[in-house]
């Protein structure tokens, strides 16, 4: 597979002590790899100290985050992907032959291809921008519209609502939280499906220019609580959050 290849994402995580670069091929219709999931990879790699054996890559994209489990994991362990995508879907196959790990990589949307299956870790880079913001950004390549929503909740919400379903009781699923969403409604919808939410990474970021000259929306947005800014020295920012979540809450 080589037919819409255009450049390479490159993952080394030196807070995690990494002295080789494990690259990736990436494509452009397909979601290029973000600082969330650096912070994703850094949790799920933490959490790899519960000794899962079976592991989700779920919302793959071009499959790094499955790729660099996979090489950490113990051979017997198995690392499932999964993507809405078919491009996504290829891309994610090619890169875990180019690095020599097998994943089992599946197109669906969220868990419709693992009906049945249970993960002990389940790793989502599902997240969700508000609609307005997302469009203004630039961020989304044509083929991979955000659809999260008008508070950019959408996506998360369904997966926080199926997770347990797929997870034994000593499961664990990681996920983001961008504060360019409502946050608030999901960190609620999370707590009353798990026991226990805990907050493992945090990472802030200035506004690109892109939403800077769109200011006004999302102080508009933020007063409606949507998102939520900060103004940190001269500069407004915004964060992305990843939490761990596990222990089925009774309902």
């Amino acid at each position: 597979m080589t037919a819409g290849l255009s450049r390479e994402f490159a993952y080394r995580d030196k807070k995690l002590g990494d002295t080789e670069t494990i690259r990736v091929a990436a494509a452009p219709d397909v979601f290029y790899p973000t600082s969330t999931t650096v912070l994703l990879l850094r949790a799920a790699r933490r959490a790899l100290a519960y000794r899962p054996r079976s592991v989700l890559d779920l919302g793959c994209g071009c499959g790094v985050v499955g790729v660099v489990l996979a090489k950490c994991l113990p051979p017997d362990a198995v690392v499932h992907a999964s993507d809405l995508s078919a491009g996504a879907v290829r891309l994610a196959r090619h890169n875990a032959a180019r690095n020599g790990v097998q994943i089992d990589c599946r197109r669906g949307s969220l868990f419709e291809p693992w009906a049945g299956e249970r993960f002990d870790l389940i790793v989502d880079d599902v997240a969700g921008v508000a609609e307005p913001l997302a469009q203004a950004s630039g961020w989304y390549p044509p083929g991979v519209p955000s659809d999260a929503g008008p508070d950019g909740t959408r996506w998360i919400l369904d997966v926080l609502a199926q997770a347990p379903d797929y997870l034994p009781p000593s499961g664990r699923l990681i996920f983001p939280l961008l504060t360019l969403s409502r946050e608030t409604v999901a960190l609620e919808a999370a707590r009353a499906r798990f026991t226990a939410v805990e907050l493992v990474e945090e990472q802030w970021y200035p506004l690109a220019d892109e939403l800077l000259a769109r200011l006004p929306l999302v102080e508009q947005l933020a007063a409606g609580g949507a998102v939520q800014i900060e103004k940190r020295g001269s500069r407004w920012c915004w964060a992305t959050r990843v939490y761990m979540a596990s222990g089925r809450a009774r309902t």
